[in-house]
């Protein structure tokens, strides 16, 4: 009996053995068919594609060898105060200079921590990445809000990726004819599609984790239309139109220039509003709705096609170039 139990733990032992011998070639299968950055660069199909999970810091890796750049989304999908930015990329012997840029400005910058002080700037994040020749995509996140450096940051590689939308044959760089300001007090109206159109088209899931920027290209006319009075017994009071680089000045400051939210103030009827139609040079038009009879709120025509959507509070150095560009 005792040898017939003998045999039976045998057995069992045997077939454990077995089985632990099995789940541990499986584990080892499994762990050596996960993809990493070095497999990315042995597998011979390069992609300048955003990645969930960054392989390093920016700062530690520096600019060497960087193969292309381009905006991505928040590492937070929930976080506010995201940054509206061009969705292009930057490849090739640009890139590198690019990233060169980016490491310079970004080399001895402050660091801020969610608990300081409020800046004078609203604060607007932006996420970074750089693909390096060796495979590993590295991270380079700002908040503009935080410093100049960050906000330097922001725009080298916005100003890149907006001049890289433009065709290399496009306009010669004359005013288009003045818009026809629109009798009411509001965004849409006054917008048109150019061969730049379509990097509008908006991809995100929610309107609230939109990026889409303001204009795909930079912008080289504004007409200001001028209105007085609160609604919806606004009248329009003055036309000007303006080209670069004070249209675009005004595009760039309309990007970062607000704050999220909402809040109450006083209403000041004697203020005078403004409709800002901004062209680049292939005929795309997006409008600004600045309104400081109701807080400073500022409104945009966004994507393709066309949405009137509430961005913010306008800062005052906004509402302030918007009044006086006035030739």
């Amino acid at each position: 009996m005792d040898e017939q139990q003998g045999g039976v733990r045998r057995s069992r032992w045997a077939a454990a053995a077995a089985v632990t011998a099995v789940l541990a070639v499986l584990v080892a299968v499994f762990v050596a068919s996960r993809p990493s950055s070095e497999d990315r660069a042995r597998s011979g199909e390069p992609t300048t594609d955003c990645v969930a999970d960054t392989d390093t810091s920016f700062a530690t890796t520096g600019a060497a060898d960087a193969r292309w750049v381009r905006f991505c989304t928040l590492a937070d999908e929930g976080s506010p105060h995201r940054a509206r930015h061009p969705q292009g990329v930057v490849t090739g012997d640009l890139a590198a200079s690019v990233a060169d840029s980016l490491w310079q400005t970004q080399d001895g910058r402050p660091t801020c921590r969610g608990d300081d002080p409020p800046t004078a700037r609203p604060s607007r994040l932006f996420r970074i990445e750089v693909g390096l020749a060796d495979g590993r995509v590295a991270e380079l996140t700002g908040d503009t809000g935080c410093s100049t450096r960050d906000v330097t940051l922001f725009s080298q590689l916005e100003t890149t990726l907006l001049m890289a939308a433009v065709p290399e044959s496009g306009p010669d760089g004359t005013l288009p004819r003045p818009v026809s300001c629109p009798e009411r007090f509001t965004t849409t109206t006054a917008t048109a599609d150019g061969a730049t159109a379509d990097q509008l088209v908006d991809t995100a899931q929610s309107p609230w984790q939109s990026t889409v920027p303001l204009l795909p290209a930079p912008a080289t006319a504004a007409d200001v239309c001028a209105y007085r009075g609160d609604r919806p017994r606004r009248r329009l009071v003055d036309q000007w139109q303006v080209g670069s680089p004070t249209s675009e000045a005004i595009r760039a400051a309309a990007t970062l220039g607000y704050a999220d939210g909402q809040t109450d103030c006083a209403l000041d009827a004697r203020a005078t509003s403004y409709v800002v139609v901004l062209t680049d040079a292939t005929g795309t038009a997006r409008a600004l709705a600045l309104d400081p009879t109701r807080c400073a709120t500022l409104q945009a025509a966004l994507g393709t096609p066309a949405v009137d959507t509430y961005l913010g509070l306008a800062t005052r150095g906004l509402v302030q170039m918007v009044a006086r560009s006035r030739p």
